[in-house]
């Protein structure tokens, strides 16, 4: 996750210096909350198996953000999110993340004074990083961890994405508002690695679509070129 962040903080700032760069006609960043519902159902019946019996909720909340130009009608710029959960039992807790990070391409349908829409298609990865800890013998404290390492093991997966999706924009001055929701799908078969670089022969079954839906905050404006509004040429 922390790898999607620093790559989404990148192109936010890139995209928010192409404001006053012509011939784009305007450019912005944006941040906020991201929910999926996600089918966790493969992985709660094999954390089950392992004694972990408390389930992963099926809303699964994370943070993200993006940075856009436009240049006439034509929608370009990448985003990036992820977001994690955590279960346990008495002698296990495993933290499940998900993230990716994608280029995006759309086109506005419609542009007027304060809404922007525009259908998008995102182009990147996403993918798991279940990090597993024995909470046996754990040790009290910092120190004795450092003598006695161990006891945490990390399998992952990433792969590639598409992410069909609606815009709405609402700029307002240098701040405004957008939504999007989609569906974030992936249409190969996960291979788990695991920390040694190795491969897992088999793994949990992952669900390969997610609706989601993002709400976040812009900063950023529309200037050079022309703005075009509904009913003008």
């Amino acid at each position: 996750m922390k790898r999607h962040l620093v790559g989404l903080l990148v192109v936010v700032l890139a995209a928010s210096t192409t404001v006053a760069a012509p011939p784009v006609n305007g450019g912005f960043g944006c941040f906020g909350p991201t929910v999926g519902l996600v089918n966790f159902d493969g992985l709660n019946a094999a954390f089950a198996n392992g004694g972990i019996t408390q389930k992963l909720e099926s809303m699964h909340w994370g943070f993200g953000g993006a940075g856009f130009a436009l240049i006439d009608r034509v929608v370009i710029g990448g985003s990036g999110w992820g977001g994690s959960q955590t279960v346990a039992s008495d002698s296990l807790r495993a933290q499940v993340e998900i993230s990716g990070g994608e280029f995006d391409l759309g086109y506005q349908v419609l542009s007027m004074e304060h809404l922007l829409i525009a259908p998008v298609l995102g182009i990147g990865g996403s993918g798991y990083s279940i990090e597993m800890q024995k909470l046996a013998g754990m040790a009290p404290n910092f120190n004795e961890l450092l003598r006695n390492p161990g006891g945490t093991s990390t399998v992952s997966f990433s792969t590639f994405s598409l992410t069909p999706q609606l815009m709405i924009t609402v700029p307002i001055s240098f701040v405004g508002l957008q939504l999007r929701g989609g569906y974030c799908y992936t249409p190969m078969n996960p291979e788990w690695g695991i920390d040694n670089g190795g491969k897992l022969p088999t793994g949990p079954t992952i669900n390969k679509g997610m609706p989601f839906a993002t709400l976040n905050v812009v900063f950023g404006g529309f200037q050079g070129g022309t703005r075009r509004h509904r009913g003008r040429k």
